[in-house]
């Protein structure tokens, strides 16, 4: 299975905060500081060059031509400035004003001075997904019924078509989007189009070429990525395959026939990328000025309507990202940015751009037919959030806008392409890369809908995600991993016919909200917000609301131990994977709402891929559990497997369920054999929790004129603690329309100070485990800002990192567990303690992120880390430091004395750092948690007789994570008095 790509940049700003950044006026003639060069670009290699002025009042494809004349206008100079000191790999971009090259450290410091840079960034690789590398095993055969019963007419794939009610099996079914709209007249843009172009799946029936304007349209050997993204959009379902030769592991008979269609095959693909090698085979790497380019030319040259990205930025607290701003100036030209919200599990992952609210945020739910098919189920249960969607609150307090299917997929692909199955003519394909270009599919068709009955007038991209939202499904799942729910391609096309304007009114009954989430960070109490609601129904309905949120998770039955084992190795492994433990069966509870499983491994290695299927009581393939992670490899003592599996299942039938533990990865390589199964003999642990919606009433009845809109008030709880409270809106009209509303609920931490808790419960081992968020509003005036933190388990391999992060986006300090240094010099006791210290903290809305690397121990279902906030706590105090008004002799020296007491509550080595060089330290000094210590200095005047002399001393102390923080600031200033005659 395919996954979305990462790259190795990321922010946490907000779309506010990265425009604020930029900026879009003019830059200032008189002369400013050093431009910032961030992230490790002041070394020189890789870097874009951001300009200050970025041209917001010029769109990126009305204006284009106007915008990439004044833009290259405005890069002249540092063009120029660049090739003429040795800078090369030259690259003007568009949709975000800048220049990226490979320059010098001194070209880079030079550029610097340059009062038209507003700042110089790292020009971030791509990491592309390699694939699976996990050994394999020989197969056994299985006996499959899951086939059309007749072979002429083969089974329509992906599932999704039908999920999602494009287009079904049945000519005859009222409800296919494809009897209204087929993406016809809209351009989707997406990487490594060019080289598919020739594949028989994208020949259209008349001849003529999905792919426009590739080079060689003949060509068929892209990147198995590219074929599932185009396949996803625009496949043709011309070309007839056999699961018999598809599915080479699963035993499936010969006439198990099917096809494989795209949501909108009747829209045109164009290339976004400027690369023509693709990156899975060849090992090129992508960087992110070439994916702002790909952007440029998808809008100014090829004047695409969709923008597909399956792929995103690392997670990493802090970090900009100028491909963050490329999409915001497509979306400003009109064109709607579809984004995968990553494939790093369901708590706390989502990456950027899909943070964006400008872009489409796309997660992933299962559809197990395929899967079913292939390890031998006769039936299924979809729509469940899949274990890898990337889902939880981002730092900005973002979550997923929908989901659609991103599990057990299928796609053309190439034995010629690179990362395609050698051995078939199709691929596996899922994760949130099918998820987004399915929803971008369902953008064509919306766009398509509204033209049609708009007098050819296209939708905003504003409009787009407003229809798709409000007409999804809800799937019963919390908000922050559904957003609105699951995509209803046929219900958002009607609705699209009847937004106002429209030359074809009928009752097309739906609600679609403005905005289309709701994202709230406020002290506890309440807040007061407004959505509109517009109804699609040519008749008024009567609309009320409900706040829907989960409640406390109560255990089902004991947790069970089981130790692990493997088969005899000569035995063929079924497709599924060899049994590694003893089924384990739990009975669930009438009512639930929502059924939680988790297994953990407490294997200190990292090593072991396992996996869990949960059968629910009718033996029906619920949920395949997912471990991205690796074994350990050369000199790697640890690897990335998580140690933990966890998945979750909507409204679960009452009943006995069966979890069946295998030596599997989860991750649905259909076309590969089975995993090998490991050498880990240790014990596994099993538990199931369920959990019950929690519900109050949000409005009451409020009536909405026939294809009108009103106002509905709001009145928000924000919970005690503080931290992450995702809760929903569902609303229902007397006609029967549905919507649910994500709500991203962030309590402040209480502004004086004050306590928090966050919780740690999965990852897959990919990218990153999980991010927690924590927002505090810092008054002024306050000394130092102090933030300690404790993690309950500091085993080696339950990494934890801590960021402290000002109102400018800026991380100031860092620190991580678990760390040993903290108990003294050469203590190799680990201990989960840390702290954050700044001083003179910067009033405003400070960040405190809490980061879970990859893997945890495996030693518990889940963790807490516990955190203070207060102010005032550093304590140090300095002797003969001068203070303004003192006159200090010409060439003397003065004796400083620091006396610093360690009030962290973790142990810290001390050290002083001048602002100027008139004052030199002395030692550092290790102190132990709640003890202190003097450190000294030298005060040795460098500046002229008669200058007065301003400065600081600044105290700093080491930190686990490698860096250092500022403890305190001591402030000193004296005047250089006259040189007396001897």
């Amino acid at each position: 299975m395919n996954r979305s790509r990462l790259l190795t940049a990321a922010t946490t700003l907000s779309m506010s905060a990265a425009l604020a950044l930029l900026g879009n006026g003019v830059a200032a003639a008189t002369p400013v500081p050093l431009a910032p060069a961030v992230d490790g670009a002041a070394d020189g290699g890789r870097v874009i060059v951001v300009l200050a002025n970025q041209h917001g009042d010029l769109t990126l494809r009305a204006q284009s031509s106007q915008r990439t004349a004044t833009t290259h206008t405005d890069q002249q100079s540092v063009v120029s400035d660049i090739k003429a000191n040795g800078g090369t790999d030259v690259t003007q971009l568009v949709s975000v004003n800048a220049v990226a090259a490979h320059l010098s450290a001194a070209e880079v410091n030079r550029l610097r001075a340059n009062p038209a840079v507003r700042q110089i960034v790292p020009d971030e690789p791509m990491a592309v997904g390699a694939p699976d590398s996990t050994p394999k095993a020989a197969p056994a055969k299985l006996s499959q019924k899951v086939c059309p019963s007749d072979p002429a007419h083969p089974l329509l794939e992906p599932e999704a078509l039908s999920v999602n009610k494009v287009e079904t099996d049945n000519p005859n079914d009222a409800e296919q989007a494809s009897k209204i709209a087929t993406g016809k007249g809209v351009l989707v843009a997406i990487d490594g189009m060019n080289q598919l172009a020739g594949n028989p799946n994208f020949i259209r029936p008349d001849g003529s070429h999905v792919v426009i304007d590739a080079p060689n349209p003949n060509e068929d050997d892209s990147d198995g990525e590219y074929y599932g993204d185009a396949s996803s959009v625009a496949g043709q379902g011309l070309v007839t395959y056999d699961f018999s030769k598809e599915l080479p592991y699963s035993g499936l008979p010969a006439g198990c026939t099917f096809r494989i269609k795209g949501f909108a095959p009747d829209a045109s693909l164009v290339d976004s990328s400027l690369i023509d090698t693709p990156p899975s085979a060849s090992g090129q790497v992508q960087y992110e000025s070439q994916v702002v380019a790909g952007i440029d030319h998808a809008v100014v040259t090829e004047h695409a309507d969709v923008i597909s990205e399956s792929y995103g930025y690392l997670p990493r607290p802090g970090r900009y990202s100028v491909f963050y701003a490329a999409n915001d100036a497509a979306v400003a030209a009109g064109v709607t940015v579809v984004v995968s919200s990553g494939d790093s599990g369901v708590s706390g992952t989502v990456s950027s751009p899909a943070t964006d609210p400008q872009v489409i945020a796309v997660g992933a739910t299962n559809t197990l037919r395929l899967t079913s098919q292939a390890y031998g189920y006769d039936s299924w249960i979809n729509n469940d959030i899949t274990p890898l969607s990337s889902g939880g609150t981002a730092p900005n307090n973002r979550v997923v806008d929908l989901v659609a299917p991103g599990y057990g997929g299928e796609a053309a692909c190439s034995p010629t392409g690179s990362d395609c199955p050698t051995n078939t003519l199709t691929e596996a394909f899922g994760g949130t890369s099918q998820s987004c270009p399915l929803v971008a599919g369902a953008v064509a068709d919306v766009i398509q809908a509204y033209a049609d009955t708009h007098h050819g007038v296209k939708p905003t991209p504003a409009l787009i995600k407003q229809i798709l939202t409000g007409t999804a499904k809800d799937v019963g799942a919390p908000a922050d991993q559904q957003g609105a729910g699951l995509l209803d391609v046929y219900a958002a096309v009607r609705a699209a016919q009847q937004q106002p304007g429209t030359t074809l009114v009928s009752d097309a009954p739906a609600l679609v909200p403005s905005p289309s989430q709701l994202d709230i960070t406020a002290d506890a109490g309440s807040s007061a917000q407004t959505v509109n609601l517009y109804n699609a129904s040519a008749l008024p309905t009567t609309v009320t609301g409900t706040y829907r949120e989960l409640g406390a998770a109560k255990q089902i039955g004991a947790t069970v131990t089981e130790p692990v084992s493997a088969p005899d190795p000569s035995l063929p492994v079924p497709a599924a994977g060899a049994t590694a433990a003893s089924p384990i069966t739990f009975d669930v509870p009438k009512g639930l709402d929502r059924l939680n499983a988790d297994l953990i491994i407490p294997d200190p290695a990292n090593g072991t891929i396992l996996s869990f299927t949960l059968v629910d009581p009718k033996g029906r393939l619920s949920q395949i559990s997912y471990d991205y992670g690796t074994a350990p490899s050369g000199s790697a003592k640890i690897g990335t497997v998580s140690n933990i599996q966890h998945v979750e299942v909507a409204a679960p039938t009452s009943g006995a369920w069966t979890a069946k533990i295998l030596w599997a990865n989860g991750r649905a390589h259909l076309q590969s054999p089975p995993n090998v199964p490991g050498s880990y003999r240790g014990n596994v642990s099993f538990r199931a929790t369920g959990q019950h919606y929690v519900t109050s009433p949000a409005t009451g009845p409020v009536t909405i004129p026939a294809h009108g809109s009103a106002a509905v008030a709001l009145n928000v709880a924000m919970p005690t603690a503080p931290g992450d409270h995702p809760e929903s809106v569902q609303f229902l009209a007397a006609n029967g329309s549905t919507t649910s509303l994500p709500v991203a609920r962030r309590t402040l931490v209480p502004s004086a100070g004050g306590s928090f808790t966050t919780d740690i419960t999965s990852t897959v081992g990919r990218e990153v485990g999980q991010i927690s968020t924590l927002n505090l509003d810092v008054p002024a005036g306050k000394k130092d800002l102090a933030v300690t933190l404790h993690a309950t388990d500091a085993s080696a391999d339950n990494g934890i990192s801590y960021y402290l992060i000002d109102p400018d986006g800026k991380v100031v300090t860092t620190d991580a567990t678990p760390a040993t240094t903290v108990q003294g010099i050469g203590s190799d006791k680990p201990v989960g303690d840390a702290a954050l210290v700044t001083a003179n903290p910067k009033p405003g809305r400070w960040e405190i992120d809490v980061m879970l690397k990859l893997t945890a121990s495996g030693k518990e279902f889940s963790q807490q880390v516990h955190g203070t906030v207060a102010y005032n706590r550093s304590d140090a105090s300095a002797y003969n430091l001068p203070a303004v008004g003192t006159k200090v002799a010409p060439q003397s020296s003065t004796a400083l004395y620091f006396r610093v007491a360690n009030t962290t509550g973790v142990g810290r080595t001390f050290r002083l750092s001048p602002t100027a060089s008139d004052i030199t330290p002395g030692a550092s000094v290790y102190l132990p948690a709640g003890t202190s210590a003097l450190l000294t200095a030298t005060l040795k005047p460098t500046a002229p007789s008669g200058t007065s002399v301003t400065g600081a001393v600044n105290v700093l102390s080491n930190t686990s994570s490698g860096g250092s923080q500022t403890f305190a600031s001591l402030p000193y200033g004296y005047t250089v008095s006259a040189a007396t005659n001897p």
